[in-house]
Formats: C-alpha cells, sequence, structure tokens
C-alpha cells in the first residue's frame, strides 16, 4: 500500500476521533441555546469525516484486490 494512503486514513481516522470527542465534551461545558446548535454541527461534521473515512478505506480496500500477473485463482 502507498505511504500516501496510510497517511490519509491516519489523518482522517484522527479528524473522527477528535471530532467525536468534540462533540461530546464542548456542548457539556457549554450551556444556552448555543449549545444544541454546537452539538449539532459537531455531529453533522462528524458524520460527514466519517463517511469520507469508510468511502476511502473502501476505495483503498478495492485497491488491494488486484490479482498480481501470472497468478493462479
Amino acid at each position: 500500500m502507498p505511504a500516501w494512503k496510510i497517511l490519509v486514513i491516519g489523518a482522517l481516522s484522527c479528524i473522527c476521533l477528535g471530532l467525536a470527542l468534540a462533540t461530546i465534551a464542548i456542548p457539556i461545558s457549554m450551556d444556552g441555546a448555543q449549545k444544541w446548535t454546537t452539538l449539532a454541527l459537531l455531529l453533522l461534521a462528524t458524520t460527514i469525516f466519517g463517511g469520507l473515512l469508510a468511502i476511502f478505506l473502501r476505495y483503498a480496500d478495492a485497491s488491494l484486490d488486484v490479482r498480481p500477473r501470472g497468478a493462479n485463482r
């Protein structure tokens, strides 16, 4: 697997983890009406980046399914 794929997977994983932790921690420390807006936006961002990570992992997995030349079934 090329190094850039590993770096992209690592970066997207770190972003998803950071957003997931922020989705829990930041709204708990806030009060008022902004709490729910912040929660909704962080949840949306977590979902979007999680989807991007899932799509990229499927893409990276599919590129590994190629059989080398001369390989028998």
